[in-house]
């Protein structure tokens, strides 16, 4: 499981915020309409497929942050509770939700 720090720090911002001091008649509404929306540049094809292909390039694991784990493991240097375990679950759960 990974976690970025992104993630983190939205899920600790909406933490702080203090929504339930805002109060309805703060917020205005607008209507979005299709003709409303700026205008966004197509992606040009061959930059796609240009990074299409440096995305395949990159390992689906860190093999160098394995290693080290692997290595603190076996050293016994590496230990986790399964409360910390449940609260990053809770927070990865969270932080998903954000997105």
């Amino acid at each position: 499981m990974q976690i970025s720090a992104l993630e983190v720090t939205k899920l600790l911002t909406m933490e702080k915020s203090e929504p339930a001091k805002r109060r309805k008649a703060d917020l205005e509404f607008v209507q979005i309409t299709p003709d409303s929306l700026p205008e966004t540049p197509r992606p040009d094809a061959a930059e796609v497929a240009r990074v299409v292909e440096m995305v395949k390039k990159v390992p689906d694991a860190r093999d160098d942050i394995v290693m080290q784990l692997k290595e603190r493991i076996e050293r016994g240097e590496y230990e986790v509770t399964g409360e910390e375990i449940a609260d990053m679950m809770m927070r990865r759960m969270k932080a998903d939700g954000l997105r």
